[in-house]
């Protein structure tokens, strides 16, 4: 009889103690629920962008250019809008100011100046810290005094499906040839 109540007094210590140790293990696993995960940075691509180079009042070439920026979902799902509008402002208005003529003449820019500059501002406006990084997916300089650049820019317009009028003639129709370009021509 007394083997039996030692049995009996076993069976419910050892299902006390895997009570005790399933609850245990439910509480932790909840607590690490409760913390925020790292989801990661997303990557976005801007539109392509022209910029024009204005010269002695006419139009002298384009900077093309084609970025893409990381940003944390988690900061980005907390906005009231989309970081895309002020990034591609930031970068046509940064590159306009500083758009000469001399660009497409191995004139270089400092990316990385250019990329955390624009950064820093489109941050600022945001009232955030929503940009992690500027990249550089594209660049390139279209010099329209170039003999050859205006049958260039016609192929690539027509490519693009702009009218072959615009293509010929780049200060009409708002100046801007470019799929994706920003805005129209410079302000008079």
């Amino acid at each position: 009889m007394r083997g039996a109540l030692l049995v009996g007094m076993w069976a419910v210590v050892v299902t006390l103690g895997a009570g005790y140790a399933a609850a245990s293990f439910k509480l932790s696993a909840g607590e690490e629920d409760a913390k925020p995960k790292l989801e990661g940075l997303r990557y976005t691509s801007l539109p392509t962008m022209s910029v024009p180079v204005v010269e002695n009042g006419r139009v002298e070439g384009y900077v093309v250019v084609r970025m893409v920026y990381t940003a944390d979902t988690a900061v980005l799902r907390s906005l009231a809008s989309e970081p895309d509008p002020f990034l591609t402002d930031e970068i046509f208005r940064t590159l306009y100011s500083r758009a000469e003529t001399d660009f497409g003449k191995l004139s270089r820019l400092d990316l990385t100046t250019f990329a955390e500059e624009v950064r820093g501002k489109v941050n600022e406006r945001m009232g955030a810290e929503v940009v992690q990084d500027l990249l550089v997916d594209g660049l390139n300089y279209i010099n329209l005094t170039d003999p050859d650049a205006m049958r260039k820019v016609a192929a690539a317009a027509q490519s693009a499906g702009v009218t072959q009028d615009a293509a010929r003639n780049p200060d009409a129709g708002g100046g801007s040839m470019a799929v994706g370009s920003h805005g129209g021509g410079p302000a008079n």
